[in-house]
């Protein structure tokens, strides 16, 4: 790892910051206590200094000297010297035997240090004039109190080295930290771009800022390998499906292009030939209209729509397709639903449009007497059940995909594009399609579903009441077109 790198991470310069914002703080509180402990230590013994000189003031020179030599006697370790002096700086009395050179201003506290053989002692002292002229130093030793001062200094620049030292450390080792996690992301990302698409990016599962975009971006390259194995499926079954119809399309012209062939037999066959080229366009518009849906532009329109509404108003307009066989297609609605508990944001007439092929499937695949039950559950949410033929457990995923079809209804008209257009339509809406395991006949629900990103979140936000485009009418009529 090269050295610029490491000053270029972002969490390497954050880490530095940090420790740059806590030593000037601890700098300015260590400043902050030595001031004021150094303050409190002098203050009071320097008022009592200049309180001891003044009481001289009122004394003749003889007192002031009896005084000072008691004062002598009783302070052997000389921690306090005092002395007195006459106007031309002799010594008259006290344990303190000359003044400082030069001369300190009076009333004005000094300090003076005496350094040789004997002693190294600072002593801090005040000169004051009595009313008579003579001069008297009050001192006294401020050794301790240096001390402390040095002692506090020293340990305030040990703890300041230490926290430079401790946070240019721990800023190293995140830097390190986050450049190796990002070199991993990055590997990650060229593998899929050299076209891996089932690699994912690493995630530590710490939950953090970089785990959470990691699982989002997991779940954009899930979509983008699901649209590619799409993209891949739909054009080797348009390849596949529609050769049949060409073949036999080209088959029909051919014999329509025979001189001899009577009128009749030429009609029937331009007929046929017409009837797969409307089959053909069929199933492109059916594929154009779930790329419309996926493409999420409808959303823009959304408004506040009711599921029971749009349940009961697909119920009766498949009852008479589905009384025409002897089926009864029912609508339920779970006791105690409320209205306002079935009011989803969403596009009526795509609702409508994907209830219908799940309907419009159901009555295709049930035989006749058989039963039909559209449901409105909690959540709010969708179910058709019918008692037909079924989905086996092997191709509840398959026949999500386009063009793909169960084995037991192979021998029925269809595109296979039924299912995955109210797929991309439950996608839109922030819902899922679920085939749950029934014991006889078929279930699909239509969920919400729980997982919501945070861009479909901004998106659902954004999103504003609009003016319906498709009529009702016109989707009824494409949804029987492309059911499954």
């Amino acid at each position: 790892m090269r050295l610029s790198e490491l000053r270029a991470a972002s969490s390497f310069r954050l880490a530095l910051f940090f420790v740059a914002v806590f030593g000037s703080a601890s700098l300015v509180f260590a400043a902050t206590v030595f001031t004021m402990t150094s303050r409190f230590l002098s203050g009071n013994p320097d008022e009592r200094m200049r309180a001891q000189a003044a009481s001289y003031d009122s004394q003749s020179r003889a007192q002031a000297e009896k005084q000072l030599d008691q004062h002598s006697e009783a302070d052997l370790s000389g921690r306090r010297p005092f002395g007195l002096f006459d106007e031309r700086g002799h010594w008259l009395a006290g344990n303190l035997k000359s003044l400082p050179h030069p001369l300190p201003p009076l009333e004005q506290f000094f300090e003076t240090r005496v350094d040789n053989e004997q002693e190294h002692t600072i002593y801090r002292s005040i000169l004051h004039r009595l009313p008579n002229g003579n001069l008297i130093v009050v001192s006294r030793n401020i050794e301790e109190l240096q001390r402390f001062r040095n002692e506090f200094l020293e340990a305030t620049l040990m703890g300041l080295v230490l926290m430079l030292i401790l946070g240019v450390t721990g800023g190293v080792a995140i830097g390190v930290g986050s450049i190796r996690r990002l070199d991993r992301v990055i590997v990650a990302i060229e593998r899929i771009t050299r076209g891996d698409l089932s690699g994912r990016l690493p995630s530590r599962g710490t939950n953090d800022d970089i785990d959470r975009l990691v699982r989002v971006v997991n779940s954009m390259l899930d979509q983008i390998e699901r649209l590619m194995g799409e993209v891949k499926g739909v054009c080797d079954s348009i390849a596949h499906d529609l050769r049949t119809p060409l073949t036999r399309l080209l088959g029909a012209l051919e014999r329509a292009n025979r001189r001899n062939l009577p009128a009749a037999e030429r009609s029937a066959e331009i007929a046929a030939a017409i009837g797969e080229v409307h089959m053909m366009l069929r199933t492109f518009a059916a594929l154009l209209r779930i790329s419309e849906v996926e493409d999420g532009a409808r959303r823009a329109s959304f408004a506040e729509v009711d599921l029971a509404d749009i349940a009961a108003d697909a119920v009766e307009y498949y009852e008479p397709a589905a009384e025409a066989r002897d089926i009864a297609l029912t609508f339920e609605r779970k006791p105690g639903d409320q209205a306002s508990g079935s009011a989803i944001q969403g596009d009526a007439d795509l609702l409508f449009e994907a209830l219908g092929n799940l309907i419009d499937n159901a009555i295709k695949f049930t035989p006749d007497g058989g039963r039909i039950a559209v449901e409105l559950l909690d959540g709010p949410a969708l179910s058709v059940r019918d008692t037909g033929c079924g989905i086996s457990a092997a191709e509840r995923e398959s026949v999500m995909l386009r063009f793909q079809r169960g084995k037991r209804v192979q021998h029925t008209a269809g595109s296979g594009l039924g299912l995955p257009l109210v797929a991309a339509v439950a996608r839109l809406h922030g819902m899922a399609v679920n085939i749950p395991p029934t014991r006889t006949g078929c279930r699909i629900d239509m969920t919400p579903a729980f997982e919501t990103t945070a861009s479909t979140r901004l998106n659902q936000g954004n999103s504003g009441e609009g003016k319906v485009a498709a009529d009702r009418l016109e989707i009824k009529g494409l949804s029987a077109v492309q059911s499954a």
